[in-house]
């Protein structure tokens, strides 16, 4: 799954009030005067959107182009900034003390959220420290077979992992009007530790500016498009019938399923970049050979991307793969993909005759062996 807001790894920081000013001052420690210092904010798609420019004066800033509303992601930094603050605009007046070496070590005064967000951080780099040293120990314990230890580290490490993950909960229950809660609950779903269930409930559970914030906005989505994922799982599940498709072969021609069914039918998901579907080709070509003649088909689906069509026909000619082949070369957008709910590659759907699905993600000796079930032996 790709991730839906700036990790949290990084210091975010500030605020601005939501009248004349952005609230936003203070002093610039060892800049000159002259130096700028820029206010970004942070919009959808991690997309920059310049809101003010401050001019260092006497090593004092101060920030003076309004901003409308809160809860908005906003960015301080410099033309050499190494680091950057990433900001919490919750309508509280901010006094920063920046270091022109190291933004990232600056002090700042005011602002609840931001405060809130100090600790989430501070707590986020001490749990990580911890797991670090812990790793060590265990990679330490394997290297020495010293069984007794690399139980006892194993243990801690799925402690801290539940003790973090109950923390962040805690965070989003505990703070419906703070962005930090959104910003745990992005944590969450990108550590893959909540259900569609409880990620909805949590989101629905937040005050509404906060939902409406660029990061409740992309959790908002993510919640729909697994809403969607998990429709169309439930659409091509075994027993029902597999979703028509067409889609571009190779020589530009347009095939659909329905044109490809056979006594069986193995609908194939792949790429030609993917390691573990190269791997698993010779398996399929092995199967293909040996039964095709008893009337099974393939018809392989390729998640390669726009401008990789050469790529997709050398992997095709190279791995030998003797049989149908579709793309619409939009990656992990292909509409073909979306409508079987396919979260990873490779993997395929078993049809019988009458395009009605009767097994899913079978591999290496389990293909062989289902097939030769269907068919007999070769």
């Amino acid at each position: 799954m790709r991730r839906i807001v700036l990790g949290t790894c990084i210091l975010l920081l500030l605020a601005c009030d939501n009248n004349k000013t952005t609230g936003i001052s203070g002093s610039a420690v060892g800049m000159p005067d002259g130096s700028e210092i820029y206010l970004q904010e942070l919009g959808i798609n991690n997309k920059m959107i310049a809101v003010d420019t401050a001019v260092v004066t006497n090593e004092k800033f101060v920030f003076t182009k309004p901003q409308e509303g809160k809860n908005k992601l906003n960015i301080i930094t410099t033309a050499d900034a190494e680091s950057r603050l990433l900001v919490i605009q919750d309508g509280e007046p901010l006094q920063i003390t920046l270091y022109k070496d190291s933004l990232s070590s600056s002090v700042i005064k005011g602002g609840k959220d931001n405060m809130l967000f100090y600790e989430y951080v501070k707590s986020n780099r001490e749990r990580n420290k911890e797991k670090g040293l812990l790793i060590q120990a265990l990679r330490k314990a394997q290297s020495e077979t010293d069984g007794v230890m690399v139980a006892q580290y194993r243990e801690s490490l799925q402690q801290i992992d539940a003790d973090f993950i109950a923390e962040k909960k805690e965070v989003v229950e505990n703070n419906d009007q703070s962005m930090v809660a959104i910003m745990a609950l992005s944590d969450l779903i990108n550590a893959k530790v909540l259900t569609l269930e409880e990620t909805e409930r949590y989101f629905k559970g937040l005050a509404s500016d906060v939902q409406a914030s660029t990061v409740g906005q992309s959790v908002k989505k993510y919640i729909a498009r697994q809403k969607s994922q998990k429709i169309a799982e439930g659409l091509a599940s075994i027993g029902n019938k597999a979703p028509e498709f067409s889609a571009p072969t190779p020589d530009g021609d347009v095939l659909s399923l329905s044109d490809t069914l056979g006594e069986y039918t193995i609908v194939d998901f792949w790429a030609s970049w993917c390691k573990p579907c190269r791997m698993e080709n010779p398996n399929v070509v092995r199967v293909y050979n040996q039964y095709h003649d008893k009337g099974l088909n393939i018809i392989s689906v390729s998640l390669d991307r726009q401008g990789q069509e050469s790529r997709w026909k050398e992997a095709i000619k190279k791995d030998q793969m003797d049989w149908y082949h579709v793309s619409n070369l939009q990656y992990w957008q292909d509409p073909i993909a979306k409508a079987y709910g396919v979260r990873s590659i490779p993997a395929t759907f078993l049809l019988d005759k009458n395009g009605t699905i009767i097994a899913k993600d079978l591999r290496g000796q389990q293909l062989q062996a289902k097939i030769q079930e269907l068919l007999g032996s070769s």
